[in-house]
């Protein structure tokens, strides 16, 4: 048989092995909580540069947007100004009043504002020159939307990492690094000319 003095102190040995245990085991989770913490707020801070990078990448294709649109613009009013002096030549040419030296000057004067030129101001030349202008803002607007669309990923990339770093769920995480591998994948398709839309 154990003595009652015998007996206490193995009972407090036992709580004291128990209360050691729980200690380790509280030890370990703290620093698993730490490490999981810093590997989250070291995501959120690449992907905050990632977001950053992309985000300048979208602007730039916008404004190249915008500049683009605004030349095809500028060339199809440029052509539609030709256009009216041409008609404006020709009417005053089929005039019964005018002489034929006058007519025959603007006859040549329409025939040349038609005519391609080495400026390419001829109004064909104006057309195709707006057409293709106009294309181009059309293309930067789509690469423009692709940024945009990987801006929206990492935005929400973000937003999923700090929901992670309340919860403490890898399974958050791991979504929000999916979303931000896609939308770094889709930037830099969009970068490299890849066609995405």
């Amino acid at each position: 048989m154990i003595e009652a003095v015998e007996a206490k102190d193995l009972i407090e040995e036992a709580i004291e092995r128990v209360e050691e245990k729980n200690d380790e085991i509280e030890k370990a989770e703290r620093l698993k909580e730490r490490s999981f913490r810093e590997r989250v707020s070291l995501m959120v801070g690449g992907f905050a540069v990632a977001l950053a990078v992309i985000h300048m990448a979208a602007a730039g294709a916008q404004r190249e947007s915008v500049l683009k649109q605004i030349e095809a613009s500028d060339s199809f009013a440029y052509m539609q100004a030709k256009i009216v002096r041409e008609t404006v030549l020709k009417t005053a040419a089929a005039s019964s009043g005018a002489t034929d030296a006058d007519k025959k000057s603007w006859i040549e004067e329409a025939i040349r504002l038609r005519a391609p030129s080495n400026s390419g101001h001829g109004i064909g030349q104006l057309q195709e020159q707006g057409t293709k202008q106009h294309e181009e803002g059309l293309r930067a607007a789509k690469i423009g939307e692709a940024y945009e669309l990987g801006e929206t990923g990492l935005q929400l990339a973000i937003v999923l990492l700090s929901i992670a770093l309340i919860t403490r769920s890898l399974w958050i995480a791991g979504a929000a690094s999916g979303f931000a591998i896609a939308s770094i994948a889709l930037a830099a398709a969009t970068h490299f000319g890849l066609s995405v839309f």
